[in-house]
């Protein structure tokens, strides 16, 4: 988020629009209007002054906006300008109201342009999913069953990575020419006949998953009716198409406003992203994880998920409430950092009393030392004797990630 939020508003602020998407700086809110879009306005021009096109200190800059930029909230209160004035534009308003659903759009591309990784099909690519994924399949009982990976991430890597080991994905699509999602198509295994002399064996397929990507893909369209499953250029194509129709023309009339064929299928980080999960496929895919983590004898391990969702965490904390058989492990590297504690790794035990004892009069000393609610939730019921591990590591460190210790 951090470096979309650098890459986006650089961009923006030096007008330096990628030259696919046909605009100029006219198209676009300048960049001190679009801060006038944030909460406290004020303290971010100060914190985050116009960038220039070669900053002396870029490492300072970088630095800045890390963890501080608030692009969700930015999403957000242009979305709901947006849904609150398509009906009321009229000339004297229609340039700036052109100008902020563009704004919108724009950022909605970056997005996708930064997840679109190039680089998937090298041999030498970068992410270690399979090494995860082959430790966890050799948990399963039989290969009848299926290992569920689940993430909110956009990004292909998760299928490019496993179609390098001839992993089968049921990923929520038919197999039809015109790859409509259908949620009951997690239900099917792979299996064949097996003839012998007196019998028949039904053998199953190994490496078998359900991939639920319970935020959207890169690579998902809704065409007004349904969700359907294409490759990554449709899609690229159809938000350049969106930019250029949309772009200097009257967005307020009927046909451009209301227009929701070929609608990317993509939950973008705003504060409506609980109500967007309601929608079709996010429900069908959130209810299917809700299902899963209620199972006897599962085990749910977590990479690099901030809890910071509360839609999804409030349903894993609900489930290790009620499951009794459910053994959790939670790996970040966030975990007891400045962004998890709210300072660094203390291991003198007084000093953290000390820094606690101080805080004890401030009805908010919890919400200080913890980096959200959901953490602080997940350590008291570990606390309290629930199955869960918290694990300092992260999924690509090649030489101690995750994988190093999940085969033991």
């Amino acid at each position: 988020m951090n470096q979309l939020a650098l890459d986006i508003f650089s961009s923006m602020a030096n007008n330096q629009y990628d030259e696919e998407t046909d605009l100029n700086s006219e198209d676009l809110l300048p960049y001190e209007k679009i801060l006038k879009f944030l909460p406290n306005s004020k303290d971010v021009i100060k914190k985050f002054p116009k960038l220039e096109p070669d900053p002396k200190d870029k490492d300072h800059l970088i630095n800045n906006w890390k963890g501080s930029f608030p692009l969700e909230d930015l999403i957000s209160r242009l979305d709901f300008y947006i849904k609150g004035n398509e009906y009321l534009v009229d000339e004297d308003n229609k340039g700036y109201f052109n100008q902020v659903c563009n704004t919108k759009n724009y950022i909605i591309y970056k997005i996708f342009k930064n997840v679109n990784y190039d680089k998937l099909d090298d041999e030498n690519m970068p992410f270690n999913h399979m090494s995860v994924v082959l430790a966890l399949t050799k948990l399963l009982r039989d290969l009848s069953e299926k290992l569920t990976i689940v993430t909110t991430n956009y990004d292909l890597a998760i299928e490019k990575s496993l179609a390098k080991s001839d992993f089968s994905i049921f990923n929520g699509f038919n197999l039809t020419n015109d790859s409509v999602f259908d949620e009951s198509s997690f239900d099917w295994v792979l299996s064949k006949r097996v003839d012998h002399i007196n019998t028949h064996e039904v053998i199953y397929k190994p490496n078998m998953v359900n991939l639920f990507k319970i935020h959207g893909s890169i690579n998902w369209l809704f065409d007004g009716k349904k969700t359907k499953e294409v490759s990554g250029n449709v899609v690229k194509n159809s938000l350049i198409s969106q930019l250029k129709n949309s772009s200097r023309k009257n967005l307020g009339d009927d046909k451009n406003s209301n227009n929701k064929k070929d609608e990317v299928r993509m939950i973008f980080p705003s504060t409506n992203k609980y109500m967007q999960s309601y929608e079709e496929p996010y429900f069908d895919l959130i209810s299917r994880f809700q299902e899963e983590l209620h199972k006897a004898n599962t085990l749910l391990v977590t990479s690099g998920f901030s809890f910071g969702d509360d839609h999804i965490s409030r349903m894993v904390i609900n489930a290790i409430k009620h499951n009794s058989s459910l053994k959790c492990l939670f790996t970040d590297y966030g975990i007891y950092n400045s962004q998890f504690y709210k300072y660094d790794e203390i291991e003198n035990n007084e000093e953290i009393q000390n820094i606690q004892t101080s805080k004890k009069e401030n009805a908010e000393s919890k919400e200080t030392l913890y980096g959200n609610k959901n953490w602080r939730d997940l350590d008291e019921l570990r606390n309290e004797g629930y199955d869960i591990a918290f694990l300092k590591a992260t999924m690509n460190d090649k030489k101690h990630g995750l994988a190093f210790f999940l085969r033991g």
